[in-house]
């Protein structure tokens, strides 16, 4: 360890707490300063409810929850305040759920997009599919004759964005992406479903911070609360439902222990989970594809403000 990494390794020890280490100074020739980031290796200790019940204990990485800079003897010239370091932890373990959110929906997007309940709250989507396929254009009048217009033109925004639709002289007609997926599926029905399983693995954060469609979140939540806890672990995990229930309840504040259960079913019947009573377990095919995923992320760091 270098004389500088030593130094600033103690002051944030001393300063901080041991939960928080330093980064390898980088020294700037021009103002003649040394700069450290601090970051932490957050634990999260997870358990797999099979008998014998195993506790597995994994590493979160986030760096850059603030800086240290000082001279080159050692002189502290400017430090991140502690609170501002537990601000941008509190952000940063937001920013591995929302991306761990995201994984989980884009690899089990096929399956959520068979649950007859995300055909309901995505129904606008269809509407928009079901009249291209009939008559190949929709009219702004058209359009403004919906019962929710606004929502009706933020759909096909979105969709035009996703070049399932493409925007002309006053209307909307099929996009790109549309003609590709048709010359794969000719069945109407799974052109739909199709269609609708791409929006939710290219737009989940858009339709959930512009929609709000809170009972489609509500599955995302559920589902989250098995592959979440296995993608920490870096293995597909066996939960009890109360497990999952109680997850739930800390993570997103749902306590609708009947809701949670039929949900539950209701993965289970399109295959975005598994049951072997009295546990839940992955799909293989899809926790491999979350697990690429999120191998393939960028290390995590703090968000800028």
């Amino acid at each position: 360890m270098s004389s500088a990494k030593s130094v600033a390794s103690r002051y944030v020890i001393n300063n901080y707490g041991n939960t928080l280490s330093v980064d390898e100074p980088t020294f700037d020739q021009d103002s003649k300063t040394w700069t450290a980031c601090i970051k932490t290796d957050f634990p999260r200790v997870i358990k797999n409810d099979k008998e014998p019940e195993e506790i597995i204990v994994k590493f979160l990485s986030i760096k850059d929850l603030g800086v240290l800079r000082f001279t080159d003897d050692f002189k502290i010239l400017e430090k991140t305040s502690i609170k501002e370091c537990k601000e941008n932890f509190i952000k940063s373990l937001k920013l591995w759920q929302d991306r761990a959110e995201k994984i989980v929906v884009a690899a089990s997007a096929n399956n959520l997009a068979r649950i007859a309940d995300t055909r309901v709250f995505l129904n606008p989507i269809l509407n928009i599919v079901s009249n291209l396929q009939k008559k190949e254009i929709i009219t702004d009048e058209e359009v403004d004759l919906f019962e929710r217009p606004i929502r009706m033109k933020q759909y096909l925004m979105m969709l035009d964005e996703l070049q399932i639709v493409r925007r002309v002289d006053k209307a909307y007609t099929y996009g790109n992406l549309f003609v590709e997926l048709q010359a794969k599926e000719r069945d109407p029905d799974k052109l739909e479903l199709a269609i609708l399983a791409y929006v939710l693995e290219n737009s989940y954060s858009l339709i959930r911070e512009q929609f709000k469609i809170a009972q489609l979140e509500k599955f995302v939540h559920v589902d989250s609360c098995y592959y979440i806890p296995s993608l920490e672990a870096e293995k597909p995990l066996y939960l009890r439902k109360d497990t999952i229930i109680n997850r739930c309840a800390e993570e997103y504040g749902e306590r609708d222990v009947l809701s949670i259960q039929q949900i539950l079913d209701k993965l289970v019947r399109v295959d975005a989970l598994e049951y072997s009573a009295p546990y839940y377990h992955a799909n293989d095919t899809l926790f491999t594809q979350m697990l690429d995923m999120k191998n393939a992320l960028p290390e995590l760091a703090s968000p800028v403000a």
